[in-house]
């Protein structure tokens, strides 16, 4: 894994080295919470690893893991852990994001951001899975970048 070749710039995650495509790049950390334990009303914090199963805030560098409507990343998600993998390869130097609706389940009275990533392709408003087009949930969807809990939830049971 590359945790050793990250480092936080200006509030961003970025490689200081090549990154290959499909290539673990790290385990993100955190404690495992279910929704019910949750607190506070802004879960932009937290990651949603289940279908109400999330990773806290760590303290850790991975939370410092950005949104980008055109993503570099994208997370494996199996029982209660997260791996953050590189979805092509990642020039030294450059920001690791993901698609934060790949993971999410939430409605947008649940939880929605305002992105400003800069891509062409920015949706402006970001919040769970079911908001994406259907061609970008085509190209997630061949790229393996939702969780089991997203693609068959009828699979999956709540705690």
């Amino acid at each position: 894994m590359f945790k050793e070749y990250l480092k936080v710039q200006n509030n961003k995650l970025t490689s200081s080295v090549k990154i290959p495509a499909d290539s673990a790049i790290m385990e993100m950390a955190g404690p495992i919470l279910l929704d019910r334990e949750i607190i506070v009303t802004d879960y932009s914090s937290y990651l949603q690893i289940g279908p109400n199963t999330f990773l806290g805030p760590s303290g850790d560098i991975g939370d410092s893991l950005g949104h980008s409507c055109e993503p570099n990343c994208r997370l494996h998600v199996v029982g209660n852990r997260a791996i953050l993998f590189s979805l092509y390869v990642i020039a030294a130097g450059s920001e690791l994001n993901i698609d934060y609706s790949t993971t999410s389940t939430d409605t947008v009275g649940e939880w929605s951001m305002q992105c400003n990533c800069g891509h062409s392709k920015c949706r402006r408003i970001i919040s769970g899975h079911h908001y994406l087009s259907d061609d970008i949930k085509e190209k997630y969807k061949d790229n393996n970048m939702f969780p089991l809990y997203i693609l068959a939830p009828s699979l999956i049971t709540k705690r």
